[in-house]
């Protein structure tokens, strides 16, 4: 069992234990992730970072959720979402900022033969790669087309 797997489980004693009925759901949500994920590689040890990619997949679509929520006009709805990124993020390491995200995109991009759209793929590749999670898509997408002239 991974470092943060074993952290999820003792997070949800703490949860049943507290009747913490929200934290309870988002931690059991993970979970089932997770054991999907086990099910599917036929009962494999799954390591902290596929563990961590499922939480980004859940925080992903809770922010999907939050946004919905919001462009409905629904409070409620968008503030049990933000109560769930809350937990969420506990669980997830520290974002980068822009000035670091933009540090590695140059890097990056300088280390690159190709320039222009062409490069844009191998360079998000890349980046990706050297943040581990620290950085959403999306940023990471704007900050390299930025660091290659395109916008």
């Amino acid at each position: 069992m991974s470092a943060l797997e074993a952290r999820l489980n003792e997070d949800l004693k703490t949860a049943l234990r507290e009747r913490d009925a929200l934290r309870r759901g988002v931690i059991q949500m993970i979970r089932s992730q997770i054991l999907l994920e086990r099910k599917k590689g036929s009962h494999e040890e799954i390591d902290d970072a596929r563990v961590l990619r499922l939480i980004q997949g859940h925080a992903k679509k809770v922010r999907e959720a939050l946004e919905q929520a919001e462009a409905v006009g629904r409070q409620d709805l968008a503030e049990q979402a933000r109560k769930e990124l809350e937990i969420v993020d506990g669980y997830l390491p520290a974002a980068l900022g822009a000035e670091e995200l933009a540090r590695i995109v140059e890097a990056v991009v300088a280390a690159q033969t190709d320039r222009g759209p062409k490069a844009m793929g191998a360079v998000i590749k890349e980046v990706l790669a050297r943040t581990e999670g620290r950085a959403d898509g999306k940023s990471v997408q704007a900050a390299v087309r930025k660091g290659l002239g395109l916008g």
